[in-house]
C-alpha cells in the first residue's frame, strides 16, 4: 500500500503542467540544452551546449523599471523587470509518438556577483540577496508529446532583482556569472558516465556581461 502511495504521488507530480510560455522580448542565451531521448521506455540525457567565447563572456541587456518618483533619492528603486529564455533542442531517438507520462529535464539556475562587488551595491535589499540576484528553484520541462499536451521547446527563467542607481546608469553595466545544473528523467546517458546507471547531472557556469536599459525607454 505505502509503494502505491508513492507511485500515485509520483505520478501526480509527473502530470502537473509543464509548458513555459515564451514572453514577448525576452532575453534568449548564446547556450542552448540538447536533450536525447533514447529507447522505447524514453531515457533523457540532457547536455548544456554553449562555445567557449559564449561561456566565457556574452553580453545581455536586461530592462529595469525605474521609480524616481520618490523626494528622497534614497527613496528611488531600479528593478530588474525582464525573462531570460534558454532553448531546448530535442533528439527523440524513441520511436514513439506519443508517450502516456512526460520525460523531464529538471534544472537549477542560480546567477552570483562577486562578493566585493555585491558590497558596493546600495540597495535596500539583504546580503543574499545582493550576492545571488537570481536564485531560480528546481524546476522541470516536459521534452515528448504526451496525451495531456506538446513537450516544451524553451526554459523561460523570470529575472526580477533589484540594483542601485549605479549599476543601472553605469554605461559599463556590470559582470554576473550564471550556473546551470541539468538532470534528465527517466535517467539517461551522457558521454557513457557511469552506462546511465544514475541520474547523469550536467553543470556549466557561463559569464554575463550585463547591461541595464529602462523598460520605458
Amino acid at each position: 500500500m505505502k509503494k502505491m502511495k508513492i507511485a500515485a504521488m509520483l505520478i501526480t507530480a509527473m502530470c502537473v503542467s509543464l509548458a513555459v510560455t515564451s514572453i514577448s522580448g525576452a532575453v534568449y542565451l548564446n547556450a542552448d540544452i540538447d536533450v536525447k531521448v533514447s529507447n522505447f521506455i524514453g531515457l533523457v540525457s540532457p547536455a548544456i551546449n554553449v562555445s567557449t567565447d559564449a561561456q566565457k563572456n556574452q553580453t545581455v541587456k536586461f530592462k529595469v523599471t525605474v521609480n524616481e518618483t520618490a523626494v528622497n533619492e534614497t527613496d528611488w528603486t531600479y528593478v530588474v523587470n525582464d525573462s531570460l529564455v534558454i532553448n531546448l533542442t530535442i533528439d527523440d531517438q524513441s520511436g514513439r509518438e506519443v508517450f502516456l507520462l512526460p520525460r523531464l529535464v529538471f534544472y537549477r539556475i542560480v546567477v552570483m556577483r562577486d562578493i566585493s562587488e555585491a558590497l558596493d551595491i546600495n540597495a535596500n535589499i539583504g546580503l543574499l540577496s545582493k550576492i545571488f540576484p537570481v536564485k531560480v528553484p528546481l524546476g522541470s520541462v516536459n521534452v515528448v508529446d504526451t496525451y495531456g499536451g506538446e513537450k516544451s521547446t524553451e526554459i523561460s527563467i523570470g529575472l526580477s532583482y533589484q540594483i542601485d542607481n549605479l549599476t543601472f546608469y553605469d554605461p559599463e553595466g556590470e559582470n554576473l556569472t550564471m550556473y546551470i545544473t541539468t538532470i534528465g528523467f527517466l535517467p539517461g546517458n551522457v558521454n557513457g558516465f557511469l552506462e546511465g546507471k544514475i541520474p547523469i547531472i550536467d553543470r556549466q557556469a557561463i559569464n554575463l556581461h550585463v547591461l541595464y536599459e529602462n523598460e520605458d525607454a
